[in-house]
């Protein structure tokens, strides 16, 4: 009975232990009568002590099991580059893990450079052996691949802020890199002005590119912000981390990502017309219209010096808050706010969806609107406007002044004025006031 128990045990046990796909190629001899044979061959060079090998472990099993109906055609190895360094020394490793792909009756591997995820590993060798896998496809990258190619189409766009990393596929700080960087890249993916991109520059085709910009070392990372058709760059000097990234660029670009994507209270507003929204909420009925006034020839202005469409679309909904007010009382900006908020309140509880664009679009309109309702921007742009009228109104009375300078007097006072606001602005930020930022 104890013979028959022994042995039932045994066979349960052989059942519940998964054998693993991942063929070990560490003895040089396997690895001969496997790599360049009939079969592609990806290989894992990796070493027992190395904690991103340990982690890939998991992934890497994930991808052999993928795979494991079409081992005729594809094969997941792995060699311990540590016990068997020769094989190392023969493939050119220099790091730990090293992925490389040898297709059927070839030598002459390619580098792996991707994401250490069996789905993504699973698209590479689709990619390379036309073999399909039981994996579901990845979500494409959010990075932008570069060449010498599509380079100045892409940074040198000067309506985009364009952040490179120049990378090299055996760098390991390049590699530890990658997942944090595709990070970022989908925090901004939404923005179109605002790329994440990367360049292979040890790739002898993009040897003009890594000349151009004299690229010595890796990563080199380096930010192109929009203006003229020669962008010069600039180099990003903070942490690499996704927490640095994300601030470095939301300031850089103005766009207010959180690290889920999401935008901040702050997305969408504008100093000036937040000022001019919030005299205009509480100004009497008979001076809301030379207000609305002052926020069109405003955005007029912007539309002619800056040619920034976030900044028009901004400006225009201003307006377009002001005119529906002017027709049906400034109950509708709270009105507005209230269905807004309570749509915003429905796709984070999940009973309410709506696409990422239009929840950016809902959350830029309900941050405005919060602004016109916002008592102190209201108090510090009265007094603004107020000395304002005062001043231009002495510069006026001076006889020594003829109209064009008294003209020029008040311009340059508006100037001066707008830039105290943006003071009183930061400190009221500084002082905990989150619904008083001052940009786009």
């Amino acid at each position: 009975m104890r013979m028959l128990l022994g042995v039932v045990l045994v066979a349960l046990s052989a059942v519940l232990v998964h054998a693993s796909n991942v063929l070990d190629l560490t003895k040089t001899e396997v690895y001969d009568a496997t790599v360049g044979k009939s079969a592609g061959v990806l290989v894992e060079y990796f070493a027992p002590w190395c904690g991103h090998c340990k982690r890939l472990a998991p992934e890497y099993e994930k991808l052999a099991d993928a795979f494991e109906k079409k081992q005729d055609r594809v094969r997941i190895a792995k060699v311990d580059a540590d016990a068997n360094k020769e094989l190392g020394r023969r493939a050119g490793i220099r790091g730990f893990p090293t992925i490389k792909w040898y297709a059927p009756n070839s030598d002459e591997p390619v580098d792996y450079t991707g994401a250490r995820t069996a789905e993504a590993l699973a698209q590479f060798v689709t990619e390379q052996s036309g073999v399909r896998s039981r994996m579901p496809a990845p979500e494409p990258p959010a990075v932008v691949e570069l060449t010498t190619a599509n380079f100045d189409a892409v940074v040198m766009d000067p309506k985009k802020d364009v952040l490179v990393e120049f990378y090299a596929p055996w760098c390991g700080h390049c590699k530890n890199l990658a997942p944090i960087y595709e990070k970022v890249a989908k925090v901004f993916r939404r923005d179109t002005n605002c790329v994440v991109a990367k360049l292979n520059a040890d790739d002898a085709q993009n040897a003009d590119v890594k000349r151009r910009f004299q690229i010595n070392s890796y990563p080199t990372l380096l930010f192109f912000p929009q203006g003229s058709n020669d962008k010069w760059p600039r180099p990003y000097l903070k942490e690499r981390t996704e927490e640095d990234f994300i601030s470095f660029l939301n300031e850089k670009c103005f766009t207010f990502r959180k690290a889920d994507g999401s935008l901040t209270a702050y997305a969408g507003r504008m100093p000036s017309l937040d000022g001019l929204a919030a005299r205009f909420y509480t100004a009497a009925d008979n001076v809301r219209k030379s207000v609305v006034e002052e926020a069109r020839k405003f955005a007029d202005e912007l539309r002619t010096k800056e040619r920034s469409p976030a900044k028009d679309s901004a400006a225009a909904y201003y307006l377009r808050v002001m005119e529906k007010s002017l027709r049906d009382g400034t109950q509708y900006v709270q009105k507005e706010a209230e269905r807004i908020g309570q749509l915003l309140e429905r796709h984070a509880k999940g009973t309410g969806k709506f696409t990422e664009d239009k929840i950016d679009q809902l959350q830029r309109r309900y941050n405005v609107l919060t602004a016109f309702m916002n008592e102190r921007i209201a108090s510090v742009a009265n007094k603004a406007a107020s000395d304002l009228a005062d001043k231009t109104a002495a510069a006026s009375a001076d006889a020594s002044l003829s109209p064009q300078e008294a003209q020029q007097v008040a311009q340059q006072q508006m100037h001066r004025e707008a830039e105290q606001f943006r003071e009183v602005q930061h400190k009221l930020q500084e002082a905990g006031d989150a619904s008083t930022h001052d940009e786009l």
